[in-house]
């Protein structure tokens, strides 16, 4: 097989990128349909395919946040939680890179994941870290952050 004529690292960020600001552009449309609530599952997933190939720790931790939001947005549960752990796994792994953003939003995917699946208990002591960890936030990071995870 001969090589791709275009540099495969370049094509997988910008695919990465790519998919990744249409999941959450779709995430964000009021009245999503099921078609769109679907395509919004897929381009999550294609975004971590993606920033596996290429990315760092840290984009790998944001991708599962984005799927941990897109299945709980379209209410499974189950693929919910199953990313939050991860998510919350690779954020105690990237401690020290992480911003405060990432560690408040691993912890709000987190908690909103439990709470779809009916864990009142772990939703709220997961939301009470949340909040915690957003007192930390710059005041531009706050509003997104009150606004996912409210």
């Amino acid at each position: 097989m001969s090589p791709p004529p275009f540099d495969v690292a370049w094509a997988h960020r910008w695919f990465a990128i790519e998919f990744n600001n249409r999941a959450w552009d779709l995430f964000e449309l009021e009245g999503r349909s099921a078609e769109e609530t679907q395509e919004m599952i897929h381009a999550a997933h294609a975004a971590a395919i993606h920033w596996q190939a290429v990315g760092t720790p840290l984009n790998h931790q944001r991708a599962e946040n984005l799927l941990t939001t897109a299945y709980c947005a379209a209410g499974k549960p189950e693929p919910a939680l199953r990313h939050a752990q991860r998510c919350l796994e690779l954020s105690d792994e990237n401690a020290a890179e992480e911003s405060p953003f990432d560690r408040a939003t691993a912890l709000g995917c987190a908690a909103q994941a439990h709470k779809l699946a009916g864990d009142i208990t772990e939703a709220e002591r997961l939301t009470a870290l949340a909040r915690a960890a957003a007192d930390k936030l710059e005041a531009d990071d706050r509003p997104v952050f009150d606004k996912l995870y409210a």
